[in-house]
């Protein structure tokens, strides 16, 4: 089995709380609707002032259904009117890569 990852980064438009507050919300909304988003572990802000964020789902598939189903998940789409220069890695990964923190 192979998970995916897809690294987002991008500029913010709005305060660094108000984004994080949103993206909140987003998760909870998208988990609801794609179970098979597995996490959301990080996000944070790189010194050059751009942001990172990265969104872990079961399968590519279930990335790319999540990310078709977008414009029907009104509070993910308040999140993203934030991000400008958004730029999305997709990156798989065998579960044997996946490294347990004891």
């Amino acid at each position: 089995m192979s998970y995916c990852a897809e690294l987002v980064t991008f500029t913010l438009t709005s305060d660094a709380e108000e984004y994080c507050r949103l993206r909140k919300a987003a998760i909870t909304e998208v988990k609801a609707a794609h179970p098979k988003l597995l996490a959301v572990p990080f996000c944070g802000q790189r010194s050059d002032g751009t942001w990172v964020d990265l969104w872990i789902y079961e399968t590519r598939e279930a990335a790319d259904a999540a990310n078709a189903d977008a414009a029907n998940l009104p509070e993910f789409l308040k999140m993203f009117a934030l991000l400008e220069d958004v730029e999305i890695e997709v990156t798989e990964f065998p579960e044997s890569a996946v490294s347990p923190i004891a």
